[in-house]
């Protein structure tokens, strides 16, 4: 009796692994910017550095004046950072004391949109591509997370509930894909708001390499504060 149960248990955790597969994440703590695994190679751009005490480190996104690129970028494009299926991005991250007019703070981007810049974007398949995740203060002082999803014949966004957050504080903010429509965010582990997708289906891969901490090119919104961990997970597909 004993030895099935122990069987079954080790039969359940080797589902719950196969279940969810890390496919990338950063561990800024250890002062090192590529993955933890080392597959994805990343450099800093502008003044983006690694900056606090040993073990307890953070990617400190730069504060250039004027409109140039900061966070780091991967050194070239990784096609495992565009999953198949469904996934979930979750990052770590601490708002600074205000340093930036913009009002939205690029986390994650590999498809070169900003809710400002989309109509200059429309006519550019490549930014049909791809996803992102930004964090942006709402007029009512309030903050939203956002994402992008590109499908490659529509780009998609879907936003968070609004809810409140103090500089120097750490959150934790996720989004979640199940690869088929629905999208679903979380903040500190709370679940905030379900979005339905128009096309959905699997994301473009994307045609632009990985940016952390700020927007791929132009138009720079880099995000205002420290990044402690980034996470890119697999989940299990969704059958409907």
């Amino acid at each position: 009796m004993i030895r099935t149960l122990i069987a079954v248990g080790l039969l359940a955790a080797v589902g719950m692994v196969s279940a969810q597969e890390e496919i990338a994440r950063w561990d800024f703590s250890q002062g090192k910017i590529d993955s933890v695994d080392g597959k994805i190679k990343m450099r800093f751009r502008g003044s983006t550095k690694i900056s606090g005490p040993a073990g307890k480190q953070y990617l400190d996104v730069g504060m250039t004046n004027k409109d140039k690129p900061e966070g780091i970028e991967a050194v070239k494009k990784y096609p495992e950072l565009t999953p198949k299926g469904a996934f979930r991005l979750e990052a770590k991250v601490r708002l600074r004391e205000r340093t930036t007019t913009k009002t939205q703070m690029v986390i994650w981007d590999t498809n070169y949109v900003l809710d400002a810049s989309w109509g200059r974007h429309k006519t550019n398949p490549d930014s049909k591509k791809g996803f992102a995740l930004i964090l942006a203060r709402a007029k009512s002082g309030k903050f939203i997370v956002s994402a992008r999803f590109g499908f490659a014949q529509s780009l998609e966004p879907a936003y968070s509930a609004p809810f409140d957050l103090k500089e120097y504080e750490d959150v934790t903010l996720a989004v979640e894909y199940d690869g088929i429509k629905e999208v679903s965010f979380f903040v500190n582990g709370q679940f905030s708001r379900k979005t339905v997708l128009r096309t959905g289906g699997p994301l473009a891969q994307a045609f632009y390499p990985l940016t952390i901490g700020d927007r791929y090119n132009s138009g720079f919104s880099r995000f205002d504060g420290h990044i402690m961990e980034v996470k890119l997970t697999a989940l299990p597909d969704q059958k409907k």
